[in-house]
This record gives structure tokens, C-alpha cells and sequence, in this order.
């Protein structure tokens, strides 16, 4: 590929520079821009997508992200999906090294390109970046120039690392875990930010007593998160009990937490809400706060990936890294609450009720048998106004719906199933076996991952430990600190 896109260059008679690259740089825009030495609004990133009519390519700058929407009517098109890495390597291309000309396919460039004066992208090669003027490349290129992207709001934050982490309190991740914080953990994680994900077994215990069942549920968060796409390599993914920091500096931080705050937090008061005792709610649960703000402060990251259900904790750690600041100095960051707006915010589960929780049995999971998952799906919540497929129901809140957006890449089928059950003219049935189809067709390379990966224990157990190595570094930087400003002299402190 890189040898005809030079040839198509020369001919055209047009300037251009390739630039050797480092061996071991990662394939993604933002990588290569901290090579460059430049910003995100001078990268060109070029993509495959398949529709009804074929495959595209289409390009944008790295600053910005496409609009489904917008990029299905500027087509006139229906449907539109990313090319899987098997349909790219039938048309000869290597996903990542995806350069913006020299295909056979229909190519498509954004306007926002016109507004910069030059950009890099790739030549097809791994060790040769490409650099050249926007209109030179117009001259070369036989592109179709539309208005299809929006600007990316993370990609202007000052966000250089988060944290995240999930509670292993089940078998398998659902689908309120995978669109509150999965997949804007990803998002972040392919455009550069240092990303630390840790399984969260302290936190576990709290529910889960039984080692066999808490080493169960470790592993299969980890085959989960691996199948979702989660490279090891790019993110540092851990356990948390393998880093013995965070319980050290959660035993400093409640020194700096008023009862009051953690008598109001959420999971408290929900057992209390629920007719428990205080004196039967383990103290797990109650100081759960307390080691939450330790997991996230322990990293000093600029924002923490939520869902709307965990602002409150994340405000928690905040007011925690305030009050210990105020008495030693500035040694924590205040964290954002970095939460995705519309329906990722709070994935209601199927009773139609509360969120999507596996310990209420509510949920979608996306790695259970076909069967398990239609049967989820089957028995949701719907509109319990709605008595016959002829009468009108409601599509804002309806779980039915907001699972739709959440896996169903078809688009224009759900608007059309919206529209007709407000109109009264499409039943239940219908709307969720569409749902179930979509859910197949959404998950179909991770589900297929996920059993590949199932019986390699000692290959999660690699992952983590290796993950661990990774995070104690800094985890043991920053609890060295503390103990030196708060007056303790041991071994770490001395280090």
C-alpha cells in the first residue's frame, strides 16, 4: 500500500513527507500525534464502514468523531456499521493502518478537514507515517466532501489519565455495565488516555464470602473485559487486592471523612430504605465510600469513568482529596466525574424500575447462551399502559428502547420502531425480538472471543499480575508521599 500511495503522489505531481516511526509505537491517533509533536485537530483518521450499498471509507480530523445520523443522511443510506477486521483484510487493509487514499472503495472526507492547512495519517505501513497538505490531498484523492462529524468533547478536556473499576459480584458483565462504563472506558483508552482498570474483589466482599465464587466471578470479568476489546498492552488492568496501597491509604483517608458524609451515601441508605438494620449492614458496606476514594485518589487521575448512578462516589472523593489537602497541600487532584450523556448515564434494568443491577436480577448480560438473553429480553418491562399492539406507547424510559440504542447498530430500524410504537402499529414481540437479534449480531466477535478465552485461566491470571507490577509503581509513589506528609517514617516512607 505505501508503495502506490507514493506512486499516485509522484504522478500527481504533488509535496509530501513520509516519516519513519518507532517500531514500538501503538496504532492509535493520539500516539502518533504525541510522536508528531502536534495536536489531535492536524490528524487525519480514516475508517471503514459497511452499508447496504457496500463499503466506504470515510475521514475525519482526530478532534472530531462521526455522527451516525448526519453520516446516514448525507448518504441517503440506512444502515451503517464499522467493517469487522475480517471484512477489512478481505479488501486488503490492516485495521489501524487504514491510509486516506489509494482505495477501491467509495471515499468520503468531512468539511471540517478544509479548516487545517495539513495533517499526518498513515501510509498503509506500520513504520511510515505520512504528512502533506489538505488541498494537495483534495487534488490526488477522488472524494466526496461532506458535513458528517461533530466535534469531540473529550478529545478538548485535559483528561491525561483515569480510573475505573467494577465490583466482580457476578458471573458475566451486562449491558448497564457495558454502556455506563465500558465502553466510554474503551473510548478514552483508544484516544491515548492512560487508563488503570481494576477488579474490584475488596469491594466484593461486601456481598461475596465464598473464595471459590469471588475467584469465579475475577476471572470472568477479566475474559469480559478482553473480549470487549480491552488490550492489556495499552491499558493497566489489575486486581485490587494485588496492590496493597489502596487498603493502606483508605485506612489514612477515613481519618479525613466526617460520619455525616458517609451516613448519606447511596448504598447505605438503600439497605436501610429496604428495611435492614444499621446493626446488621457490615461495616464493608458502610466504609465502601471511604475505599472507593482511596482506589481513585491512590492514581491521581483527571477524571474517573461513570455512569449517573456513581456521581455520588465520585463527589465522595473529591470532598475526600479536598479536606486532605487542605491540612497537608495540594498531593491530590480533584477528580471529574466523566459521565456520558443520554441514555449511558443509567441503564434501567428490566423490571422497569431500578438500574440495571445483577445482584437484583434485572439485567441484560452479553455473554450468557442465546437462550438465557432472549429470556431477559422476553421478559422486560415494557409500558404497562399498553394493553394491545394497536395502542400507542411510550418510548422515552421504556428499557426495550433504551437497550435498542444501546446495541442496535441498524439505527434507522430504530427510529422506525419508535416512531410505530408511538403510532400503536408494531407490538412488543416484534420490538424485542429485533432486540435480541441486534444484541447477536452487536457482541457476535466478543461473545465468540469469550468462549476461545474461557477455559485460559492461567492467561487472566497473567494479565492481572502482570497489570499489578504496573500499578504499584505509581500506587507506591503516591502512598510514599502521604506517609511523609502525614507524619509516618516506615520503610516505604524512607524509600
Amino acid at each position: 500500500m505505501k508503495d502506490k500511495i507514493e506512486k499516485l503522489l509522484k504522478d500527481a505531481g504533488v509535496a509530501y513527507e513520509f516519516i519513519p516511526l518507532p517500531e514500538d509505537l501503538p496504532m492509535d491517533v493520539p500516539s502518533h500525534m504525541n510522536f508528531y509533536k502536534d495536536t489531535l485537530e492536524h490528524a487525519l483518521a480514516t475508517m471503514i464502514y459497511k452499508t447496504e450499498k457496500g463499503f466506504i471509507a470515510v475521514s475525519r480530523r482526530g478532534d472530531t468523531k462521526v455522527n451516525s445520523k448526519k453520516l446516514r443522511k448525507f448518504l441517503g443510506i440506512k444502515r451503517l456499521s464499522l467493517a469487522t477486521e475480517e471484512e477489512m483484510k478481505s479488501l486488503g487493509l490492516t485495521p489501524g493502518l487504514v491510509p486516506p487514499l489509494g482505495h477501491s472503495i467509495p471515499l468520503y472526507f468531512d468539511q471540517k478537514l478544509k479548516d487545517i492547512d495539513y495533517f499526518f495519517d498513515g501510509t498503509g505501513h506500520k513504520l511510515f507515517g505520512l504528512k502533506m497538505r489538505v488541498d494537495d490531498l483534495l487534488k490526488v484523492d477522488k472524494a466526496t466532501i461532506g458535513d458528517f462529524t461533530i466535534y469531540d468533547e473529550l478529545s478538548t478536556l485535559k483528561i491525561k489519565r483515569v480510573l475505573s473499576g467494577i465490583t466482580p459480584s457476578g458471573s458475566t458483565l451486562h449491558l448497564g455495565n457495558y454502556a455506563g462504563a465500558v465502553k466510554p472506558q474503551f473510548d478514552l483508552l483508544e484516544k491515548g488516555v492512560e487508563s488503570y482498570y481494576f477488579v474490584a474483589d475488596l469491594h466484593a466482599l461486601t456481598t461475596i464470602q465464598d473464595k471459590d465464587q469471588l475467584e469465579k466471578c475475577i476471572i470472568n470479568n477479566v475474559f469480559d473485559y478482553i473480549a470487549l476489546g480491552l488490550d492489556p498492552e495499552k491499558g493497566i488492568y489489575f486486581r485490587q487486592s494485588d496492590v496493597s496501597e489502596h487498603s493502606m491509604l483508605a485506612i489514612v483517608l477515613a481519618n479525613y471523612v466526617p460520619f455525616g458524609l458517609t451516613n448519606r451515601m447511596h448504598a447505605f441508605k438503600d439497605k436501610l430504605a429496604k428495611g435492614v438494620s444499621k446493626e446488621n449492614i457490615n461495616m464493608g458496606l458502610f466504609n465502601y465510600p471511604i475505599l472507593m476514594a482511596a482506589d481513585i485518589l491512590l492514581y491521581k487521575p483527571d477524571g474517573v469513568p461513570v455512569g449517573e448512578d456513581q456521581r455520588q462516589h465520585v463527589e465522595f472523593a473529591r470532598e475526600t482529596a479536598r479536606s486532605f489537602n487542605k491540612a497537608h497541600g495540594a498531593i491530590f487532584p480533584i477528580p471529574e466525574a466523566l459521565i456520558q450523556k443520554g441514555y449511558t448515564s443509567k441503564v434501567i434494568g428490566t423490571d422497569g424500575e431500578r438500574k440495571m443491577s445483577k445482584s437484583l436480577g434485572n439485567v441484560v448480560n452479553i455473554f450468557d447462551d442465546e437462550e438465557t438473553i432472549r429470556r431477559q429480553i422476553m421478559g422486560s418491562y415494557t409500558d404497562p399502559n399498553r394493553k394491545h399492539p394497536t395502542d400507542p406507547g411510550r418510548v422515552e424510559g421504556n428499557p426495550i428502547f433504551i437497550y435498542h440504542d444501546i446495541v442496535n447498530d441498524n439505527k434507522e430500524e430504530v427510529e422506525d420502531l419508535k416512531k410505530r410504537y408511538r403510532e400503536g402499529k408494531v407490538g412488543d414481540v416484534e420490538v424485542k425480538e429485533k432486540l435480541f437479534a441486534a444484541h447477536m449480531r452487536k457482541f457476535a466477535e466478543a461473545r465468540k472471543k469469550r468462549k476461545e478465552l474461557e477455559n485460559n485461566i492461567d492467561l487472566a491470571r497473567e494479565i492481572l499480575e502482570k497489570g499489578a507490577e504496573k500499578a504499584r509503581k505509581v500506587a507506591r509513589e503516591t502512598m510514599k508521599e502521604v506517609y511523609e506528609v502525614v507524619g509516618i517514617t516506615n520503610k516505604l516512607s524512607r524509600q
